[in-house]
């Protein structure tokens, strides 16, 4: 089972949504490779590394002033 639909399921139908699209490239992109199969198991470590990449893009690394 998915946690987002992928090309190849219709969206169209009852219960079902689209991908979220945020208009930051970099969470859109680990939102739509949030795929949950079957192994529950491996389920911790796809979320945590969306769960990175969000944390990353709402929290960058501080960058350098330039100098003027």
């Amino acid at each position: 089972m998915n946690a987002t639909p992928g090309p190849e399921h219709d969206t169209s139908g009852p219960g079902s949504a689209a991908l979220p699209v945020t208009g930051h490239p970099g969470i859109d992109a680990a939102l739509a490779a949030v795929v949950l199969g079957d192994d529950v198991h491996a389920h911790h470590d796809v979320l945590a590394l969306a769960h990175e990449v969000v944390q990353h893009a709402l929290n960058p690394p501080p960058q350098p002033l330039p100098r003027p």
